[in-house]
């Protein structure tokens, strides 16, 4: 009898899986988000530091792009709120999230936080919240 109650505790736990399909949508931004923390900690070799550079503020621009336009299509894959709703939240997560890193990179050998790289963030996020709503929400 007590393990047909531990069977039902544990299908109960686990049946908001079964129901909501919208925890899926989010895999593609969160394993994007675990990449960006990847390379942020990393400490840059001496060599790569120069291949890096003048490309450095692009690259930025284009991983905060990319993370907006995940989360923004996780987002609509919810059905949770309005774009508009939707384009503040992605904007506090992915924009608080590139802030976050910069300073985390004060702590990392070799790597510096710069001022024009959480612009560089910013503004790939609102890059990246227009294109959500230029192909997701067409309507």
């Amino acid at each position: 009898m007590k393990n047909q109650e531990n069977v039902r505790v544990r299908d109960d736990m686990f049946n908001w899986l079964k129901q909501d399909k919208s925890i899926y949508a989010w895999v593609p931004a969160t394993m994007w988000m675990s990449v960006i923390l990847l390379f942020s900690v990393l400490p840059f070799p001496d060599g790569l530091a120069l291949v890096v550079s003048p490309f450095d503020k692009l690259i930025h621009f284009a991983e905060y792009a990319i993370l907006a336009l995940l989360i923004m299509g996780a987002l609509y894959r919810s059905e949770t709120a309005t774009f508009e709703k939707n384009a503040l939240f992605t904007l506090i997560l992915a924009g608080g999230y590139g802030i976050v890193m910069e300073l985390l990179q004060h702590f990392v050998p070799g790597r510096a936080m710069e001022l024009y790289d959480m612009v560089a963030d910013i503004v790939g996020v609102a890059t990246g919240i227009i294109l959500g709503k230029l192909v997701l929400w067409r309507k």
